[in-house]
């Protein structure tokens, strides 16, 4: 094992660096991920099936209709979009992981719930004028860095129709010392989540205060020292930094709540804020 290359790996990131592989494009670990996703007990990939069905019934809480075209951004495997569908709204999910869409568009068909998906980038969507809705779940607003996020408004405001609303939710700074990954290892002899075969997994998590934001580290080493390196990127938020974001991109009207999830670990709680923004 060349050290000098692990020492270069698994220091501090430069600012929304890049990491060398991605996760949801990987075939071994795409399949881990939707294993994750489809658990209806974790909240590792996708929330709880329960905190799922608490969300849903509090997004059409603070919804005006009662049959909405609703745009499901990051849909995973569509466990939001099929409770929508079953409740008579017509939903369209975008995702770019190819293994999450092909099993949501699997679910679709059998449930015959008319839901449309695609796999795709939601940097990349054009619609105009053609939603009520348009949702951002489970904090992936947070994952996108300054100039994504940008795109994401410009891309969810000219997707909405006037008067359309666009809920998402956010971490915020509460308990943030917690918030950071603490430095892990794991040797795997045969095979686990990152590969079918051996490796090791070097974990850390990195706070930049200055800029509100946290990474993920994740090395992972095979038998043949080629190293993968994961990074999450996560900005968290008040509502003092949302308010000139979301009027610049066109939103007003916006309002924020917190504990609509229920008290739990620091991705819980009050730890997590959801915003209600309408486009003018």
């Amino acid at each position: 094992m060349n050290i000098e290359r692990l020492i270069k790996y698994t220091g501090k990131p430069s600012l929304f660096e890049n990491g060398t592989s991605v996760m949801w494009t990987d075939p071994h670990i795409s399949q881990q991920l939707l294993y994750l996703h489809i658990d209806p007990d974790n909240d590792i990939a996708s929330r709880s099936d329960q905190k799922i069905e608490l969300v849903v019934n509090w997004i059409l809480s603070k919804t005006r209709m009662d049959q909405m075209k609703i745009l499901d951004l990051g849909c995973g495997p569509g466990l939001y979009a099929e409770k929508l569908a079953r409740l008579g709204h017509r939903v369209t999910g975008i995702d770019f992981s190819r293994r999450s869409i092909d099993y949501a568009k699997a679910i679709a068909e059998k449930n015959k719930s008319g839901i449309e998906y695609h796999c795709d980038n939601y940097l990349n969507i054009k619609y105009e004028n053609q939603f009520d809705l348009a949702m951002l779940i489970y904090l992936d607003f947070c994952v996108l860095k300054p100039n994504e996020r940008k795109i994401v408004l410009e891309n969810v405001h000219r997707a909405l129709k006037r008067g359309g609303v666009f809920i998402f939710d956010v971490v915020n700074s509460k308990n943030i010392d917690k918030k950071i990954l603490k430095p892990s290892w794991e040797v795997c002899a045969t095979k686990g989540f990152y590969k079918n075969e051996p490796y090791i997994a070097l974990n850390n998590g990195y706070h930049y205060p200055e800029h509100k934001a946290l990474v993920n580290q994740h090395v992972v080493i095979d038998r043949n020292d080629k190293i993968d390196t994961y990074l999450f990127w996560s900005i968290y938020y008040e509502y003092e930094d949302l308010i000139p974001v979301l009027n610049g991109a066109g939103f007003y009207k916006i309002k924020h709540y917190e504990n609509v999830l229920p008290e739990g670990d620091v991705w819980n709680g009050n730890n997590v804020t959801f915003y209600v923004t309408e486009k003018i």
